[in-house]
């Protein structure tokens, strides 16, 4: 074998070498290049808000964890997305709570509320969730704001009771969401879309209902950069603070795999674009331009079909805009409350 032939064979040998150690050493990477980013006035903790901790039970009985914090005669109903929870609004707790009185609904199996006895996870029984709390509250006039999953919800909910809050309900805030079908605006949804409900709707059943070795395997993984690399990739756009990742990645991966399975699969038998014409409330869709789950193009058919709704896409942003462009997105969705609430 001459030179050139050895040379091409070691070349050959160390790009096999680099692609197998990809998976390994790039999350590393962007997990120490991302916590280099630094974000002084982005602080997630809670230390600086005198949040109220509310037991709720919801219409089937289940107990749900909601906190609120500030004052004001106008209140927010914010609900988080998928293996979230109340702390993924942390920036907006801090900058609506001057003038609002802000409720963050931990949904079932999320944060601090139960896993229901039913295991019944149903758009239908998340929107029962979010009205137990709004019962709770009894407010004279409300915004409801949804994350992913939480958009879902807060549409469901308003077919549901929407009627019975006519005149209290001033709008909603669809927040990295759609709605339209999960699987028309996620990365390789086509293919999604046709393994749905078999085998993915089973085995995601399966794992909701026999979770002990799948939650062995989430607690053994949930610290490692792996994990960290996939929470990047598929919530976050370009160059994103380390310490937003890390927090997602914390909630993510803190979430029993009961919850994780089914919350998902209620989010693929999300259906609700036959009732977007009947929407009669104002309505914001805010979205980033790199949004892996709810992309643009889903946002802009959602919006479409509304009769009242405007549409602001966050350049750079993945599908945690209220988390990496949270300046922007808390001026734009203060503007919308300005008008509603008007």
């Amino acid at each position: 074998m001459s030179s050139t032939d050895h040379e091409e064979a070691r070349r050959l040998a160390y790009e096999r070498r680099a692609r197998l150690a990809a998976p390994v050493f790039l999350p590393a990477m962007w997990r120490v290049l991302d916590l280099r980013r630094k974000d002084d006035d982005g602080d997630l903790d809670a230390d600086d808000l005198d949040l109220e901790h509310i037991e709720v039970t919801s219409l089937d009985g289940t107990r749900l964890h909601m906190t609120a914090c500030g004052e004001g005669d106008s209140s927010l109903f914010f609900v988080h997305g998928w293996t979230c929870n109340e702390s993924i609004y942390r920036f907006q707790q801090r900058h609506f709570a001057d003038g609002y009185r802000v409720y963050t609904l931990e949904l079932r199996g999320h944060g601090a509320s139960a896993i229901p006895e039913s295991l019944d996870y149903h758009p239908e029984r998340l929107a029962e969730d979010l009205e137990a709390a709004i019962r709770h509250v009894d407010p004279e006039s409300f915004v409801i704001g949804g994350h992913s999953m939480g958009g879902f919800t807060a549409f469901k909910w308003f077919e549901r009771f929407g009627s019975e809050a006519r005149g209290r309900l001033k709008g909603l805030a669809i927040i990295d969401s759609t709605g339209t079908d999960l699987s028309e605006g996620m990365v390789m949804g086509s293919t999604v879309k046709r393994l749905y409900p078999f085998p993915i709707g089973n085995l995601l059943k399966e794992i909701g209902r026999r979770s002990r070795i799948s939650d062995m395997v989430r607690e053994a993984i949930k610290e490692t950069s792996a994990a960290y690399g996939m929470v990047r990739w598929g919530a976050f756009g370009s160059k994103p603070k380390g310490e937003q990742v890390e927090h997602v990645r914390a909630m993510v991966l803190g979430t029993h795999m009961t919850t994780l399975a089914l919350a998902a699969k209620a989010c693929l038998d999300f259906h609700y674009d036959y009732y977007l014409p009947q929407v009669d409330v104002p309505v914001i869709l805010l979205v980033g331009d790199r949004d892996k789950l709810t992309n643009r193009e889903a946002n802009e058919r959602t919006a479409a079909l509304l009769p009242n709704a405007r549409l602001k896409v966050f350049e750079g942003a993945g599908h945690c805009s209220l988390l990496e462009r949270r300046g922007e997105f808390n001026a734009e969705l203060e503007a919308f409350l300005d008008e509603v609430f008007d």
